[in-house]
């Protein structure tokens, strides 16, 4: 396991969380699947890029687990569809990305301290 995984698991189990965690050579920096349970990474990001990443996508794990599985995909699809009718971006204006990008900078920044 490398130091990339190792920080992963750690953080993972300071949020209780008990998502599988995938590295893998990926499209996209991230991305949490709420049906599986399932938290993917790009194996190759720079350390702020998988930082930034692994703790938005813990952010979507966490709401997840706060609010129910279900409970959670619902509202999420519900927000996009919100996102739609007002002319929004379902993506960039959803509240879940929005606050797991807010949560992802705050504890960038907070790591980031520690590193240098």
């Amino acid at each position: 396991m490398n130091s990339k995984e190792r920080f992963a698991m750690k953080e993972l189990k300071v949020y209780g969380l008990s998502c599988d965690l995938i590295f893998d050579n990926l499209n996209f920096n991230g991305k949490y699947d709420s049906d599986t349970d399932t938290i993917y990474i790009h194996k190759s990001l720079s350390k702020k890029d998988f930082t930034m990443t692994l703790y938005h996508e813990i952010n979507h794990a966490i709401h997840r687990q706060e609010m129910g599985a279900e409970a959670y995909k619902n509202d999420y699809e519900l927000e996009m569809e919100r996102c739609i009718l007002s002319d929004l971006d379902p993506y960039k204006d959803n509240y879940y990305e929005v606050a797991a990008e807010e949560f992802a900078k705050q504890k960038t920044k907070e790591e980031m301290l520690w590193v240098k």
